[in-house]
């Protein structure tokens, strides 16, 4: 009787592990399709927004040795702006003070 339950916990296992190893190895598959359909989404969901607007579009200069959109580059100097008078103006109170 020991033999018959025994063998049959051995199929089962077996069963389970073919499912298991079956399911795991299909997952290492995928895995990396999934990656990389999500990351050309990405791609594309950041590309459109600069191909709605056709104006800015083919506007690219260079900064630091990077392509970056005018409008982007104008922000950017404003922001510079901003730092250097902030600077100045903490300056300005130590100096004072």
């Amino acid at each position: 009787m020991t033999d018959r339950s025994t063998s049959g916990t051995i199929v089962m296992a077996t069963i389970y592990g073919a499912l298991l190893g079956g399911a795991a190895v299909a997952w290492l598959m995928l895995a990396p399709r999934q990656r990389n359909r999500l990351v050309r989404r990405q791609q594309r969901m950041l590309h459109m927004p600069r191909m709605a607007d056709d104006d800015s579009y083919g506007e690219d200069t260079m900064a630091e040795g990077k392509t970056i959109p005018q409008p982007l580059e104008d922000r950017m100097s404003q922001i510079h702006t901003a730092i250097e008078d902030v600077r100045r103006q903490l300056e300005a109170m130590g100096n004072d003070g």
